[in-house]
């Protein structure tokens, strides 16, 4: 029998489990938003946009999602 490894972290002030492994961009894509259209902290710390591209969610991991929006 094999056992999935699953991490918990929270986005937004929201609790969420998903399996281990799992890059920031598909969770952002789950969540509806465009990664590219996004400026993401993660654990207090903002992410590049390559660094977000790069990055695996890991257990414990606490992410703030803001949508980048042009106007004046």
């Amino acid at each position: 029998m094999t056992t999935v490894a699953s991490i918990e972290i929270t986005a937004n002030g929201r609790a969420f489990t998903r399996p281990a492994g799992l890059p920031l961009t598909e969770f952002l894509t789950e969540l509806g938003f465009a990664p590219g259209l996004v400026v993401v902290e993660r654990n207090r710390q903002a992410l590049t946009p390559a660094e977000a591209r790069q990055t695996v969610l890991e257990d414990g991991d606490r992410l703030e999602i803001v949508r980048i929006t042009a106007g004046g």
